[in-house]
């Protein structure tokens, strides 16, 4: 029972490593970029706090953004993880559509990309 399960574990890890680690023209170009989502998701959502602070901030002014703003940073917290969870876990599937993310922005680094 245990070396099929490091077994599994082995094959999981290395189909993992060859998504990541393909080449941009690669047919898993996608399914890359929903892995790393994922996991930038899953690793940062804490970023989130910031983030909508931010993101208030430049649309509604300071006041907004650091009261409301931050309630929603502190909500959007364990949203963004359990996507983050999601997408990693299916990474490769298709879906929501053509592997387009779930939450906009995809990440809670790119709250300061945008304009």
């Amino acid at each position: 029972m245990r070396i099929q399960t490091r077994k599994l574990i082995g094959a999981v890890v290395a189909a993992a490593a060859f998504v990541c680690l393909s080449g941009p023209y690669a047919s898993a170009q996608t399914m890359r970029d929903k892995l790393q989502r994922g996991f930038a998701n899953m690793a940062g959502g804490v970023v989130e706090i910031p983030g909508c602070v931010a993101d208030t901030t430049r649309k509604h002014g300071p006041w907004m953004g650091y009261t409301v703003g931050f309630l929603k940073g502190i909500g959007m917290v364990p949203v963004r993880t359990v996507v983050g969870v999601y997408e990693s876990l299916t990474f490769y599937v298709p879906a929501p559509s053509d592997y387009e993310p779930v939450l906009k922005p995809a990440t809670p680094f790119n709250y300061w990309d945008e304009d």
